[in-house]
This record gives structure tokens, C-alpha cells and sequence, in this order.
């Protein structure tokens, strides 16, 4: 579970800049805390902030870490991702850090990269009241190699010694994360960290498209019945969901012929996999020495009640955004994720959107997460959120660097309308409006 994210010198963050998922002292939404063990984590946070303010800059930082512990490392310059407005940054790194909760235990994980090297990484145990532990310390030294310091528990017969030492002598490239060698190194809490970095967080994006329904829908009852009930509950007009199965040679049609043979050559009897499109993807079984594809449709009734089907790419784009949103919000019920939503309002009317959020934050059962971004101010509601689960970002002034707080910060009254006291500005995190009357724009005649 998400404990908390820092960034510095990272596209719009300037100096560190700290997000989380901390849990104040509020009395309200009791169920939204999780206990971790140690200290008390959200739910959920929303994330307010204009245009260019640095509110999806925050989720491409987390992406960015992600994405580099996948690969084991970074190969091309990170500069170019630096915050440019302080030319200071230049010779800076990079910096991230993030916090999970792991079977009751907190550990928080760094790295700093400057143009294609790591600069410095390190994992520690945090103690919360008491002294951090270290797992693994990694630091350049002065003839450039990289310095490894490792617990002692970790390093009890020689051969584990051995390795951290080739690891200082030549195992480990300039560009490569120690977090990377997992399966080498054998610590548990190194595999367990690139693990939650790699797995326990979902991003999506605007143009996002979940590709995993095909599976979901043929193999879970379970999921099935609470898709078909959510787009039921929001009166789509989709009655159900199906899944269409096609001939394999029907589908591909004979422009495909190189398509066809890869994907014939590649999977196996009882076998199938996953192409990407824009539509829930599809799938691709051998069944019986047969090769079908099978895709998800929308089934609507018509005039008489019998069942008619579209394609997912005839819905509208709200329909179609609520597909995506479907097993994120299954997968808050059933799994301790964190799923991280740019721009949730994106094509869902205002109304739905709400009625949406309100149904996930009211349930009692959920296991993990969400995080999301939005200028939906129907949203800013306390009968929906705690103080500490609403976030701003805010570019400043002078410097052009993003900024980050929670509500909480202000200390509001739980009868306060938070959305009368944003869109007035009375928590920032609005667009700087100049006065349209000096503009001067020119009135030309027709």
C-alpha cells in the first residue's frame, strides 16, 4: 500500500516536493484508514489544480520510477527531464522516493539518477518512532564506482559477500539499479520492493484503454456480474456485456498473412494471449486445433426486448471511459493496489461521476487505492472525502515550480463548502485569470 511519494527536479518539481496518503487525526470516514500496522493510510486522494500546475507531472514522476525499476535501470540521459526554469538543476539529479506498507512493515525506497548514471539508491526498513534500518545503501565513490553498503544480516556466509562485492567491481553497470539484481541478490525486502513499485500500482491515463476485459469477463462470474451492475446502475443502455467469438481467419481477413503467422507460431495448444486495441482488447485461443479470437461487445435491447449487439467502439466516450474505469474500481474492492486515474473526469458527465466516486469511497470492504486527478469541483465534498484526502497543485509565481498540499493544510470546518471556497480561490490551485477586458482583443466588422 502507497505511503507516500517525493520528487525534486523532475519536469515542473523544482526542490523535493512531497506527496501522501497519510491519515490526520479527522474523526470523519473512519472506514477510509487503513492500518498499516505503523502509521494509518487513505483511501483515496483527489488532486486538484489548473492547467499546467503540475497535477499530471506527479503522476508521470511515479510512472518514470515505475517504468525504470521494470527495465532494471535507466540507458538514455535523464536531463532533458529536469526542471529547466532554475538553471541551478542543471548539474543536479534527478530524485525520487517512495513508501509502501509490506506485510505490516514500512519501506521506503531512493534513487537519484544524473545524466544516464544512478548517482545514489537506497532501501531502508523506516521505524517510524524509532531508528531506520537499512537494507542496502548505494553511493558513487570518488574514482566513480559504485559504493555498496549492505546489512550485515544479508551478508552472513561468504558468498554473499562475494556477490555485493562483484556487484561494487563490475556486475553492476553505472546505469543499473541495484533494486534490479533482485533475483541475483535474494534479499526478501529488495524483491519485495521492485515488486510493489512494479505491480501494486496501476496508472491510467486519458487515452488509456483497459486491455484485460476479454479475461476478465470469460473466466469471473464475479466480475462479470459487478461490471453488468455498474453500467446498469448508471443507466448506459448497455444491458450487458458479452463476449463475441470469431473465426480466426474471419477476423485477420487475407491482408494479414505475416499477423497470422506469428501469431500462429507463437501460441500453443490451450494457450492464448492478449492483443492491444482500442476496444478492451482481444483475445487469441487454440482451442481444438482451431485458432478463435474473442472480444467484448456491448449488448443493448431493442424495441421488442430482444437482445441486440454493438461494438465497444459504438458507445459513447463516456460509456467507453467507464469501461476502462471498471476493473480499477473492481480491483479497489478485491486487492491492496493503488490505482492512479489522470483526469477521472475525462468524458463522464459530472453527475455520473460523482455518483461513481461517492459508491467506491461509501464501501467498507474495499482493499486499496485510488488517487486521481481532476478539475471536477462536484467533487469537493466532505460527505465524499476526508480534509486530508483532497490535494492541490500549484504552479508559483516566481519560480514556475509545482506545489503541492493538502487541504488539511488549511484546517477547514466539516460544514465549510469546500467547492464554494476553491473555485472562489480560497484554497490557490485555480488558473491566474487576467482581466478579459485587457485583453484588447479587436472587434472586426463581418
Amino acid at each position: 500500500m502507497l505511503i507516500r511519494f517525493v520528487v525534486s527536479n523532475f519536469l515542473s518539481f523544482d526542490e523535493e516536493r512531497e506527496f501522501n496518503m497519510l491519515a490526520g487525526s479527522f474523526k470523519t470516514h473512519k472506514h477510509h484508514v487503513y492500518n498499516t500496522g505503523k502509521v494509518d493510510v487513505l483511501k483515496a486522494a483527489a488532486i486538484y489544480g489548473a492547467n499546467g500546475a503540475g497535477k499530471s507531472n506527479l503522476i508521470k514522476a511515479i510512472e518514470f520510477l515505475q517504468e525504470t525499476v521494470e527495465k532494471g535501470g535507466i540507458k538514455k540521459s535523464v536531463n532533458d527531464k529536469k526542471f529547466k526554469l532554475n538553471l541551478a538543476n542543471k548539474s543536479k539529479p534527478v530524485s525520487f522516493e517512495i513508501e509502501f506498507s509490506i506485510d505490516k512493515k514500512l519501506f521506503a525506497y531512493g534513487v537519484s539518477f544524473n545524466n544516464n548514471e544512478v548517482v545514489e539508491e537506497w532501501l531502508y526498513e523506516s521505524g517510524v518512532t524509532s531508528d531506520d534500518k537499512l537494507v542496502f545503501e548505494r553511493k558513487i565513490s570518488k574514482s566513480g564506482k559504485p559504493n555498496i553498503k549492505v546489512a550485515d544480516k544479508y551478508q552472513k556466509t561468504q558468498k554473499q559477500k562475494f556477490l555485493i562485492e562483484l556487484m561494487e567491481e563490475s556486475l553492476l553497470k553505472p546505469g543499473e539499479l541495484l533494486l534490479g539484481k533482485s533475483e541475483e541478490l535474494k534479499i526478501k525486502e529488495i524483491t519485495s520492493m521492485r515488486y510493489n513499485i512494479e505491480k501494486s500500482i496501476v496508472i491510467i491515463h486519458p487515452g488509456s484503454k483497459f486491455q484485460g476485459l476479454v479475461p476478465h469477463l470469460s473466466t469471473s462470474d464475479r466480475f462479470k456480474d459487478f461490471a453488468n451492475g455498474l453500467l446498469k446502475t448508471f443507466d448506459t443502455g448497455v444491458s450487458e456485456l458479452g463476449i463475441e467469438t470469431i473465426d480466426f481467419e474471419k477476423f485477420f481477413g487475407e491482408d494479414d498473412e505475416k499477423i497470422k503467422k506469428e501469431i500462429i507460431e507463437d501460441i500453443q495448444d490451450n494457450e492464448s494471449f492478449i492483443i492491444n486495441t482500442g476496444s478492451g482488447g482481444i483475445r487469441i485461443s487454440k482451442v481444438k486445433e482451431k485458432y478463435i479470437v474473442e472480444k467484448v461487445v456491448a449488448k443493448h435491447l431493442n424495441s421488442d426486448g430482444n437482445k441486440i449487439t454493438f461494438d465497444l467502439t459504438e458507445e459513447s466516450d463516456g460509456t467507453q471511459r467507464l469501461l476502462d474505469f471498471i476493473p480499477a474500481f473492481d480491483g479497489i474492492l478485491q486487492n491492496d493496489i493503488t490505482f492512479i486515474i489522470d483526469e477521472i473526469d475525462q468524458s463522464l458527465h459530472p453527475a455520473l461521476l460523482k455518483a461513481l466516486v461517492h459508491k467506491i469511497m461509501t464501501n467498507e470492504n474495499t482493499k486499496g487505492q485510488l488517487i486521481f486527478t481532476t478539475h471536477e469541483s462536484n467533487l469537493l465534498d466532505l460527505e465524499i472525502f476526508r480534509q486530508d484526502e483532497i490535494w492541490f497543485a500549484e504552479k508559483e509565481r516566481k519560480t514556475g515550480s509545482t506545489q503541492l498540499y493538502s487541504l488539511s493544510d488549511y484546517k477547514p470546518r466539516y460544514d465549510l463548502d469546500i467547492r464554494k471556497g476553491y473555485l472562489k480561490g480560497r484554497f490557490g490551485a485555480i488558473p491566474f485569470l487576467a482581466s478579459l477586458e485587457d485583453l484588447k482583443w479587436q472587434t472586426h466588422d463581418a
